[in-house]
């Protein structure tokens, strides 16, 4: 499998399931065998994830990615099992770190389901391709990280511009948005992964989905006032 096919959520994934290393094999940068160039979007995909990592409270040496031939089997058992004795000296996920295993689930909970937005946001330097090892270290920085997470972004559906046409539930990939015929919809922020597709689909006409940003979301609208009441034709007249 090419390794541009890592996905930020798979990293995430394998820490949740109890990993305490991951460890990213890649072909060497400039020589991918699919013309793709993949390897560079999983150089980026590491970067990033290390710097999540370190917000979270985990040691970033946990992950590790390194770029080599088919041919170099002696050099990938080596950096394989130098990365296995790291890990073994970091001991058990959390532990190392001071998180106890229930706020270490939680945290890599949020965070998983964040995935979507962190992915939005940085899609343009995912798509980057480094050219040396002394960009790697600054190129994510912590506090561009910190302010990721400090400025997370929230979209609500204003009840009063909503016209319930079922554009936003239809397309929202995670299913997050309550929506029934006739009543205004309500985006479930539980389930909300912040991908803001709700927001680009919405009607210009309607413009119901607003971006929210360093503040709180507004209460959804009680069930028994989401129904909308359409002005008739003889009443528009009159």
């Amino acid at each position: 499998m090419c390794s541009g096919r890592v996905d930020l959520g798979h990293i995430l994934q394998a820490f949740s399931n109890g990993m305490d290393g991951v460890f990213i094999a890649g072909c060497r940068l400039n020589e991918c065998n699919y013309t793709t160039q993949g390897n560079y979007h999983a150089l980026n995909t590491a970067l990033l994830c290390k710097r999540v990592m370190e917000h979270i409270g985990l040691n970033p040496e946990r992950l590790s990615i390194e770029f080599m031939s088919s041919a170099e089997g002696i050099r990938f058992a080596e950096v394989t099992n130098d990365f296995v004795r790291k890990v073994r000296d970091l001991g058990a996920l959390g532990e190392s770190e001071g998180i106890g295993k229930a706020e270490l689930k939680s945290k890599l909970a949020e965070v998983r389901k964040l995935v979507p937005y962190i992915k939005v946001m940085k899609n343009d330097k995912l798509g980057t391709r480094l050219t040396s090892v002394e960009q790697y270290e600054e190129f994510f920085t912590r506090e561009e990280i910190d302010s990721l997470f400090r400025e997370v972004v929230s979209y609500y559906i204003d009840p009063d511009k909503c016209q319930a046409c079922m554009i936003c539930a239809r397309r929202c990939p995670a299913e997050a948005i309550i929506s029934v015929r006739n009543q205004v919809h309500v985006i479930d922020q539980e389930k909300c992964i912040k991908c803001g597709t709700c927001f680009d689909v919405c009607p210009p006409r309607f413009g119901a989905v607003t971006k929210i940003s360093g503040e709180p979301v507004p209460p959804p609208l009680p069930e028994e006032k989401r129904t909308i009441v359409r002005k008739t034709k003889e009443a528009e007249v009159a």
